[in-house]
């Protein structure tokens, strides 16, 4: 289960950086309206990164 939420938290990462990188060069990739896709990638990271932060915390252990 440990490695699960490594595995989903590294996701939200690469999503917040692919929104960051987006955001800075976004511009030849995807055309001049690229701020709106970048922070709505950005937001989906966090939302992730928070989502298996939660699980974590919450979570039960798996000895009982």
């Amino acid at each position: 289960m440990k490695n699960r939420r490594n595995i989903i938290r590294i996701l939200g990462i690469a999503t917040c950086l692919l929104g960051a990188f987006l955001m800075a060069f976004g511009e030849p990739i995807v055309g001049l309206n690229h701020t709106g896709i970048a922070t709505v990638m950005g937001i989906t990271g966090i939302g992730i990164i928070t989502t298996v932060n939660r699980t974590a915390f919450l979570g039960k252990k798996e000895g009982k």
